[in-house]
């Protein structure tokens, strides 16, 4: 078998483990960011030891000194410092420091104080040596490697690579955490609809256009970089007794639909839920004590509907799982629907509680699995009903949302999920589900601050960030890493932020504390979210 040959991502592999192993996160997060998103799942990762840069380097200069010592014969002849690769000058590591000390008037940085790591203050630690720098490549003393006579370090066959410091969200000295979050506000926009802002949604692959809804209002806002967003009101139901209670895209966003109600303070509540891959809608409609879904089908008549199946229970979410599958979350159990010509209940969860109310559902569908994850709100409990899980006391307070991880295409092969919840206890929790040993491991507990409620949030499309949104404030973390955020942004004017204490998180969902509602949305790819701020929009431009 011929050895394969050498390419751009076998060099930036070894650079980017390099800058790992060697303290300089930030530069190999940047790295990763302009050449491939995830170079742990590269097939020939699991095959590199530890510091193989370093040893490729050594043997390198030793094959130079060899070749340069010999004839084209073969017969030594003599090496001189001409020869070296890198030349013949001396590297005065000490004048090196006297003319970066005189060269810069900027003042040395203060120690960090109080540093938050994940939600938990980190001692602070010891400063390191430079390493592709100032000093000359070394491993720390209390694990040094020998070099041995070819130029290996640490290349025995018991060696095992060292988990990447990216993926464990555990390392503080080598996994770089910003010490001051991006500022995002210049690269945000805001937009003052008049009406109380509910619901924002970006339109399916497309980031020029996005829909908000207000109590009696729904309106299209067409962005444009050369000239100012264009708004489109094309619903008003103001003083006709009508409120809006749903807005949704199709996934191809051709679609949009608009559910209302009539009465604001009554118990029904409308759900709108379309399908990932099919032009099928689920209607729920749902009072204190049954609910009932319809399917719409595109491909049918408009006026055509199959009977809707009756659920004995308030159904508080529903989510997709798949082409053909609903859950449905309700007071004290789950139930799953099939889909296809018509919808039916085929199965319901009974959950060990029996008076948890279930309010909030997320499904995964992958070749390997097919999950569905449901949170109580009052509870503050996590049940993975499909595969038997129950994570309780997950906050100290109510959750006010949840999310799975986007699976990439080296995890859609594997048995394990990542959730986000959301809480008002000012907390974020990652964590890490084995579906098959059915184990769960807190990842990260990320702090938005002193009495800051999380009060909704999501992963982005690709999974690489993670989002949370509170009263007035927007926070972005890198979804590996945990720790602080890497960005944020912050209302420009709390007067402007004005809230009906009547309003209960994230719509008809959430529990009944006066909490003011949130809504947030990622674009196709990521780069853009829309997030509702009392009367204004904020379009947030997310540089990566």
């Amino acid at each position: 078998m011929a050895q394969p040959d050498l390419t751009s991502h076998h060099v930036n592999y070894l650079i980017w483990r390099y800058l790992q192993e060697s303290g300089h996160g930030d530069a190999a997060v940047s790295l990763q960011r302009a050449w491939y998103p995830d170079p742990q799942s590269l097939p020939f990762a699991r095959h590199i030891k530890t510091h193989a840069l370093v040893s490729l380097v050594q043997k390198g200069l030793q094959y130079h000194e060899l070749e340069s010592s010999l004839d084209k014969e073969g017969n030594p002849i003599t090496f001189t410092p001409t020869d070296y690769f890198f030349g013949p000058e001396p590297f005065e590591v000490s004048s090196l420091k006297r003319r970066d000390d005189a060269g810069t008037d900027h003042p040395a940085p203060e120690p960090a104080q109080d540093r938050v790591t994940n939600g938990n203050p980190v001692e602070a630690k010891k400063p390191r040596k430079e390493a592709n720098g100032d000093e000359s490549m070394e491993v720390d003393e209390e694990s040094k490697a020998s070099v041995d006579g070819d130029g290996d370090v640490s290349m025995g066959a018991d060696d095992q690579p060292p988990e990447p410091t990216l993926a464990t969200g555990s390392s503080v000295g080598v996994q770089i955490t910003p010490a001051k979050a991006a500022d995002l506000a210049p690269d945000t926009a805001i937009l003052h609809p008049d009406d109380h802002v509910v619901t924002t949604r970006w339109r399916p692959r497309d980031s020029t256009l996005l829909v908000a809804t207000g109590e009696t209002s729904c309106s299209l806002w067409k962005l444009s970089l050369s000239s100012a967003p264009v708004q489109n009101r094309f619903l008003n139901l103001k003083g006709s007794g009508a409120y809006v209670s749903e807005v949704a895209w199709d996934a191809l966003g051709t679609k949009l639909a608009v559910a209302t109600i009539r009465d604001m303070k009554g118990a029904i509540t409308i759900g709108l839920h379309w399908a990932e891959d099919s032009p099928q809608l689920v209607v729920v409609a749902s009072d204190e004590r049954t609910s009932e879904l319809a399917l719409w089908d595109d491909n049918r008549r408009p006026d055509v509907y199959p009977p809707p199946q009756m659920i004995d229970s308030h159904v508080y979410d529903l989510a997709w799982c798949g082409r053909s599958m609903v859950f449905a979350c309700g007071n004290g159990a789950v139930y799953q629907c099939e889909v296809d010509q018509n919808i039916r209940l085929t199965k319901t969860y009974t959950s060990p509680d029996a008076k948890s109310a279930w309010t909030f559902i997320r499904c995964a569908y992958t070749p390997s699995y097919s999950v569905a994850v449901a949170a109580s709100s009052a509870n503050s409990a996590v049940w993975i009903l499909t595969h038997d899980i129950l994570i309780e006391n997950a906050h100290q307070d109510a959750i006010t949302a949840i999310d799975i991880r986007p699976a990439g295409p080296q995890s859609q092969q594997s048995s394990t999920i990542t959730i986000a919840t959301y809480s008002v206890d000012g907390f974020v929790h990652v964590w890490h589900v084995d579906l098959e040993s059915k184990q769960h491991k807190h990842l990260h507990r990320l702090r938005l601050g002193s009495s800051v409620p999380a009060l909704a949030g999501s992963f982005s499309p690709d999974g690489y960030a993670l989002s949370a949104v509170s009263r007035d404030q927007l926070f972005i973390w890198n979804a590996e890493r945990g720790g602080d955020p890497m960005a944020t942004w912050t209302a420009p004017s709390a007067e402007h932020v004005k809230e009906d204490p009547d309003h209960a998180t994230n719509g008809h969902n959430g529990h009944t504390d006066p909490f003011p509602d949130r809504d947030i949305s990622w674009d196709h790819d990521g780069k853009k979210l829309v997030c509702g701020f009392g009367n204004q929009v904020a379009i947030v431009n997310l540089q990566r």
